[in-house]
């Protein structure tokens, strides 16, 4: 088996964990509500095993009862067994509730400090720059904490319970199983030592057996994710594939896709097969099993039919308390995966947040006090740490129109630094406040909801009345969208990229800002139309400066300025620490609890390599 847990690398693995979601028992706002909650499913788990522990006494007082042929000892027990079973009921309801309660109030914060985390200061962007494990951010965060946060309720749980089980019915069932000679040796407790043997071997046996199923689920899961995806993409290529009548091309694709599912699905069920039918018979033997060895002291009337039936059901509940990681075993393999996840994408965000808090003359500098927009001695380098660009000075003065074109990766890198939200390479940039500058990329923002709401975000809509938002649109070539201002859809989805980018010019147009930084704004439209936008932002805000970076297929004679970007073709590494930080995230990361790993090889690879 590969060496996947290097020393310590578990309890760092916990230690990560605790450190994200721990502070909600510490310092959350939901602290007291936490510990509440936590206090009540312990004492509920705790009733919970005390009903066991009555459950059990009553079972040999009511097998006395049945031996003796007494009626009223017998409607006796039937009263107490009615009370431990509404006792049962409440006691699992409160619990439920408690759990339940605890497991939404855990997922609510943590979600909310992810997501906090994640959006803040273009974090959200840049973490999709780097390379790691944390692609599918919504995934992580819709799924991925539900899990890690819910099983760990869940197993808590279980392992307290199942502790205090063992601790409870251990010593019942060694006083239980007297003393026994075999052989000539006195053995005490042997009823112990049975059980402890019968759930050794059980766990054994199915860990064998579950091994290949392990696997086989993860082949499965992985075939049906494929298929889930192919459907996705021909939902959201329907258009293409209708107009080249591809739909036959995409039946047999999709037909493909679900094909692989069914190898998959008939080594799950061999599997299945094999260990339903272990689990049957180590379930069906189990309440039989101390029956039939402590019967003889029954037939030899060292012990009542009482004591018979309370060792049974002891033998049971030390039997099941042992096998919880058995039993367990997928539940911390789900959890595990998805405390990965979650831990790799808060990994990648805390990354890309010390590599934006870079200080000293490594940095970019953001110098907001000037209130203008240029680059000093600006080097800009890509998430890996390789130059990009280099001895960049720039000035942008208010009513100057300016054209930075060339390389277009490099422009948009440029832009991006410019934008504040490029944290890779060195020197300072001169911004001004963000409320003095918008800023658009090749599409602008469109929030879902109502079309005079997504116009004019982020500001208010009642600071912009409707006369002046359909002027802005009937500027732009927009007129036929008038009449849609107080329809709500998804905008980014429903308009073309062509009316995105002339929404992004009636914005401007109702914004009015002092400055303006655009990135590739004018890609799709038309020579002539881009060329009337630059005109339409020269005479409508003649004294706001203008900075067009990336590809415009409009004229350039329409700015005052043109600047040539060539990128440094040496890949020379500009960044050295940064670099060294993707190198190393390059390297196979080992993971902890090796044994699911091992598990997961199945039959197929020998010693699970």
């Amino acid at each position: 088996m590969t060496d996947n847990a290097a020393p310590g690398h578990e309890s760092r693995f916990f230690r990560d964990f605790l450190r994200l979601a721990g502070p909600f028992w510490l310092a959350g706002r939901q602290r007291w509500r936490a510990r509440f909650w936590t206090l009540a499913m312990a004492l509920l788990g705790a009733a919970q095993v005390g009903l066991a522990i009555r459950l059990n006494l009553w079972n040999a007082d009511f097998f006395d009862a049945l031996e003796r042929r007494s009626m009223d000892r017998f409607l006796t027990q039937i009263g107490i067994f009615a009370a431990i079973v509404g006792t049962a009921v409440l006691a699992n309801a409160f619990h439920m509730v408690a759990r339940r309660h605890l497991c939404l109030a855990w997922r609510d914060w943590l979600t909310r400090r992810v997501v906090g985390d994640w959006m803040e200061e273009a974090r959200h962007y840049q973490v999709a720059q780097i390379p790691g494990d944390h692609d599918n951010p919504d995934g992580r965060i819709a799924e991925d904490i539900r899990i890690a946060t819910e099983h760990a309720v869940d197993l808590a749980h279980s392992l307290l319970y199942a502790t205090l089980l063992l601790g409870t019915f251990i010593g019942l069932l060694w006083s239980l199983s007297g003393r026994i000679s075999v052989l000539g040796l006195d053995m005490p407790g042997h009823m112990v030592a049975l059980s402890v043997a019968y759930a050794g071997i059980g766990s054994v046996v199915a860990f064998l057996l579950g091994r290949p199923l392990v696997r086989a689920t993860d082949l499965r899961q992985t075939r049906e994710a494929d298929f889930r995806f192919g459907l996705v993409r021909a939902r959201e290529t329907a258009e293409p594939i209708a107009l080249a009548r591809g739909e036959g091309r995409e039946r047999t694709r999709l037909g493909a896709l679900f094909d692989a599912i069914g190898p998959a699905w008939a080594a799950q069920t061999q599997g299945l097969s094999r260990l339903t039918g272990f689990s049957a018979g180590y379930l069906t033997l189990a309440p039989v099993f101390p029956i039939l060895v402590a019967t003889p002291r029954y037939i030899a009337g060292t012990i009542s039919l009482g004591t018979l039936m309370q060792t049974a059901q002891a033998f049971q509940q030390v039997t099941a308390a042992l096998s919880w990681p058995v039993d367990n075993l997928a539940r911390i393999a789900e959890w595990r995966a998805s405390v990965e996840r979650v831990l790799a994408l808060e990994e990648g965000v805390r990354i890309v947040a010390a590599e934006a808090a870079r200080v000293g003359p490594d940095a970019i500098v953001l110098d907001r006090s000037e209130g203008r927009i240029g680059a000093r001695g600006l080097c800009v380098a890509t998430p890996d740490g390789t130059a990009l660009l280099s001895d960049i000075t720039l000035e942008l003065t208010p009513g100057e129109r300016a054209l930075v074109d060339g390389d277009n990766e490099a422009a948009q890198a440029l832009f991006r630094v410019l934008a504040g939200i490029w944290p890779w390479g060195q020197g300072i940039v001169d911004l001004p406040p963000d409320d003095g500058v918008t800023t658009i990329g090749e599409r602008p923002h469109l929030p879902e909801g109502p079309l005079h709401e997504a116009l004019v975000f982020p500001e208010a809509a009642a600071a912009h009345p409707t006369e002046a938002v359909m002027r802005a649109l009937a500027a732009t070539g927009l007129d036929s969208l008038s009449e849609r201002m107080d329809e709500a859809r998804d905008w980014d989805r429903d308009l073309g990229i062509a009316e995105l980018q002339r929404i992004a010019f009636a914005r401007i147009l109702l914004h009015r800002p002092r400055w303006i930084l655009l990135g590739d704004t004018t890609t799709a439209l038309e020579a002539s139309d881009a060329d009337a936008m630059i005109d339409l932002l020269a005479r409508e805000l003649p004294q706001a400066g203008l900075l067009v970076m990336g590809r415009h297929p409009g004229a350039a004679d329409r700015f005052t300025r043109r600047l040539t970007l060539t990128r440094r073709p040496d890949g020379e590494v500009l960044l050295r620490e940064i670099r060294a930080r993707r190198e190393a995230a390059a390297q196979p990361r080992r993971r902890p609890l090796p044994v699911v790993d091992w598990l997961r090889g199945g039959y197929g690879h020998r010693d699970g390599r």
